[in-house]
């Protein structure tokens, strides 16, 4: 299946979005410009962009519902994805509370790794995921601060 992509740039920075005809499967901050990017996008796509671009401005959007095409992820990858997406904005797991929701209790090395692996920054929200004993570090582009910020964009005024 061919894999299209743009860059664009967001108030916490510069993403790389990239899909295929099934859906969006890759969100990831970037520092380069994409040189095989797509002159032009589908509107669902440019929908998503839009979408991304006004809830990282500090709007919250309705992200779930934005077609995601993850083919590329085992089925415990995409179990671990199912838990992230169905965990309301603001509300954050340990990575053993997504082992026990995902039907792997104790598996939260596992779960780790999952999220380590997650291609669509965002969509899937592990930003949502921390330590028993913290936040957590992450490993996405700009690391600790951007997932703080993530999470400050999703609580609401006042918490």
């Amino acid at each position: 299946m061919p894999v299209r992509s743009l860059t664009f740039a967001t108030a916490l920075g510069r993403l790389r979005l990239a899909w295929t005809a099934e859906g969006i499967c890759l969100v990831r901050f970037t520092d380069a410009l994409d040189r095989e990017e797509a002159r032009e996008a589908p509107a669902w796509v440019l929908e998503a962009m839009r979408r991304l671009m006004v809830h990282l401005a500090g709007s919250p959007q309705d992200l779930p519902n934005i077609h995601l095409d993850l083919s590329g992820l085992t089925p415990f990858q995409r179990r671990v994805a199912e838990v992230l997406r169905a965990t309301a904005p603001g509300q954050t797991l340990t990575y053993g509370e997504v082992a026990l929701l995902a039907g792997r209790p104790g598996a939260a090395r596992a779960v780790g790794q999952a999220v380590k692996a997650n291609p669509v920054l965002i969509l899937v929200p592990c930003h949502r995921v921390v330590a028993a004993d913290g936040p957590g570090g992450w490993s996405a582009f700009g690391s600790p601060e951007v997932k703080a910020r993530l999470l400050a964009l999703e609580r609401p005024p006042g918490q």
